[in-house]
């Protein structure tokens, strides 16, 4: 519990800072870092015009297609089979970091290094743009421009994103962490294993001169493992971004179970303060921006009033169990659950545990904080976009309810800015619903009976629908309808709310500022954030409160 403590403090100690670093970059606070991008941008032969919001999202949109486009070659030359290829291009330049293969046997570290990881920092950057000028276009007056795209990717690249991971990723590789050129290295076993033709371990075989036997009889095709295979390569640097970025695709399938990725409490602690940091301290970024503190504080204490309920309800069924299946012994069942709950609340994905192995009333858990959109912090950028989605929609309804004049930030919410907000809010809602219907027609081999192979199938598609990234396993990840569909599903997933939001931002840019008056719903006090949790849980619950009673509720009462 104690570290669990220490997550939470440190991450909020280093959360406001970065977020003041954050808004001095992205608002152009800091000549250095203005010249920079502007000499950059010079030789580049990049216009450095402002650009309104289609155009904004027209530029981004045309990095995502290239970074989809030079990511599918790179697969594909790696032998990787077209769907699952086209499934992780998705995954990757969306930032969900879906893997529906084995990272050790399909890809080497050029691979790794120079596809998966540069697209960790190109779609947590983009994320973080995008947020940037939907704030811009909060504060601005009666303008066009939300920024130059281009401009805020070179800032967040070179002065936000690549600072904080190479310090991370020096310490990572000083904790152990691979960081070198080699794509793998082998290993003598202290004692040799058995192991079927499929590759499963022989638990109770027995090895005699050179023969494999169980209860005494031989066992045909059977193989004797007398090496471990090393990944090797440039892990720590893809470790560090895979967490701070939000992203969550690690260079084993054991994900941050493995000791190659985390192999120290020291590492367990900084890997969950990274998947919090940058999501937390775009909250502080928000205020220091928009030059109220306070609405700030509103929309953070928002997010981490339901995190810390969250990060709780995951905890505790899984500390009064006790059960160490799936849990590795040096990190212990409390860090396991608050690393799950970390995970599926910020859109990173990473695992330090087998989620298969959890109570159903955690997996559930886990299951709300990607399906109420992950605005529970989020994703780096788009989880506080999709937040302020929520506080539109907020003040709408409770303007309607008391009689309020609906605004925000100054600014009147009109139909324009609801239909998009309301889009943006049901996106993910129905991307996941209409992945877990089709599959549920079309089931996936390997799944459990009963309710839990209905929890494994709508957790996949959970995960994909809302970025996440993670999964519960036990199931065949081959085959087209689970690559091909759910790649669509994860541009869909980010894209459109990427889309709305930038929409809402050009709307709001256009609006002339209101003055203060008695009749204008305060969003910055105590009350307005309860209203916005219970406008969260209530979407996120009439979505979904069906199909998770299909789920873990059944598994739990069954």
């Amino acid at each position: 519990m104690s570290l669990t403590i220490l997550t939470l403090v440190l991450t909020l100690v280093l959360a406001v800072p970065l977020g003041l670093w954050c808004k001095k970059v992205l608002n152009h606070d800091v000549p250095f870092v203005n010249r920079t991008e502007e000499f950059v941008m010079k030789k580049l032969h990049i216009s450095s015009r402002e650009k309104n919001w289609k155009q904004y999202l027209l530029a981004a949109g045309l990095l995502a297609a290239v970074s989809f486009a030079v990511l599918l070659v790179i697969l594909l030359a790696q032998g990787m089979e077209f769907w699952v290829a086209f499934n992780t291009a998705c995954s990757f330049v969306t930032n969900t970091n879906w893997q529906s293969y084995d990272p050790v046997l399909s890809l080497d570290w050029q691979a790794q290094a120079f596809g998966l990881t540069v697209q960790n920092f190109v779609s947590a950057a983009m994320g973080i743009c995008v947020l940037f000028a939907l704030i811009r276009g909060l504060i601005q007056k009666q303008k066009n421009g939300l920024g130059n795209f281009w401009q805020d990717m070179l800032g967040t690249l070179l002065f936000i994103l690549l600072p904080l991971n190479l310090l991370v990723s020096v310490i990572l590789a000083q904790q152990g962490v691979p960081m070198n050129l080699n794509s793998e290295q082998y290993s003598a076993l202290s004692e040799p294993v058995a192991a079927d033709s499929q590759g499963l371990i022989l638990e109770d075989a027995l090895i005699e001169n050179g023969q494999v036997l169980v209860d005494g009889k031989p066992v045909q095709d059977a193989v004797i493992i007398t090496e471990q295979r090393i990944p090797g390569g440039m892990a720590a640097s893809q470790i560090a971004i895979k967490q701070s970025g939000t992203n969550g695709g690690g260079i084993t399938a054991a994900n941050s179970a493995s000791p190659f990725e985390n192999p120290t409490p020291l590492t367990n602690v900084l890997e969950n303060v990274l998947i919090l940091l940058i999501p937390m301290a775009l909250c502080f970024s928000f205020g220091f921006m928009t030059k109220n503190r306070k609405q700030g504080y509103a929309v953070f204490a928002a997010m981490f009033i339901l995190f810390v309920l969250a990060a709780a309800a995951v905890m505790i069924p899984e500390l009064q169990a006790m059960d160490m299946e799936g849990k590795e012994a040096r990190i212990g069942v409390a860090s396991s659950a608050l690393w799950s709950a970390s995970t599926t609340a910020a859109s990173s994905g990473s695992v330090n545990s087998a989620l298969n192995s959890m109570n159903p009333v955690s997996s559930m858990i886990c299951l709300v904080l990607m399906q109420v959109g992950e605005v529970i912090f989020g994703g780096a950028g788009s989880g506080l976009y999709g937040m302020l989605a929520f506080v539109i929609l907020t003040v709408f309804i409770a303007g309607l309810m008391v009689g309020r004049t609906p605004e925000f930030m100054h600014k009147k919410i009109e139909p324009r800015e609801m239909k998009w907000a309301v889009i943006l809010c049901l996106a993910t809602p129905v991307c996941i619903l209409a992945g877990s219907a089709i599959s549920a027609l079309c089931p996936m081999e390997g799944l459990d009976p009963g309710a839990h192979g209905f929890t494994q199938l709508l957790y996949a598609w959970s995960s994909m629908g809302a970025n996440n990234g993670s999964a519960m396993g036990g199931y065949s990840t081959a085959g087209w309808l689970l690559n091909g569909l759910g790649g669509l599903l994860m541009l869909a997933a980010r894209f459109v709310p990427m889309a709305g939001a930038l929409a809402i931002a050009g709307s709001l840019s256009a609006k002339k500022p209101l003055a203060d008056n008695s009749g204008v719903l305060k969003t910055d006090n105590g009350m307005f954030v309860f209203l916005l949790i219970l406008v969260v849980l209530l979407i996120g619950a009439l979505s979904f409160f069906p199909a998770l009673a299909l789920g873990p509720v059944a598994e739990f009462l069954g």
